[in-house]
């Protein structure tokens, strides 16, 4: 996960990180293949629940192997504004705060971060927040996207104010 150089015209891009899914796939596929050589060595007679275990591991194996082949675009921040699975969230006109927050979820190890955005609606009095989830296999992290949530509003504001 290199630095990501931003430019006024260029955009700011967050995908999978297709080594680490790749990695993973091949991690779970060998933890498959090691429970099919077993069950095969005793001729699938005495299959045990860990040998079943090391069957499933044969989902996720293709689940990550499928999203390091998937070209979805999670987040796309531009100039013209966030983009949430290439729908626009909010143009920076309308653009109030955007900040990283923490879901609470129960019984999981794993990390549930989102990029929670506010903005405002035309003819509407209120605001509206959308809380875009950060995946934990992305290729960037929460601090580069909110740096390039400054960024972008930065040089936005710096467009209308000449």
């Amino acid at each position: 996960m290199g630095k990501t150089e931003l430019t006024r015209d260029g955009e700011f891009i967050v995908g999978e990180d297709k080594v680490l899914d790749i990695i993973l796939a091949f991690l779970f596929f060998a933890i498959f293949v090691y429970g099919l050589v077993d069950a095969v060595k005793h001729h699938f007679s005495q299959l045990k629940y860990l040998d079943y275990v090391f069957f499933v591991a044969l989902l996720p194996a293709i689940r990550f192997l499928l999203k390091a082949r998937a070209k979805r675009i999670y987040i796309r921040i531009n100039i013209t504004g966030i983009y949430q699975d290439e729908k626009l969230v909010t143009a920076w006109p309308n653009f109030l705060k955007a900040y990283i927050s923490q879901s609470d979820k129960v019984l999981t190890i794993q990390d549930n971060f989102l990029l929670v955005v506010e903005y405002m609606k035309d003819g509407h009095k209120q605001g509206f927040r959308r809380k875009i989830p950060l995946t934990n296999t992305q290729n960037k992290s929460e601090e580069e996207v909110m740096q390039a949530v400054k960024f972008f509003l930065r040089e936005n504001e710096l467009t209308y104010s000449l």
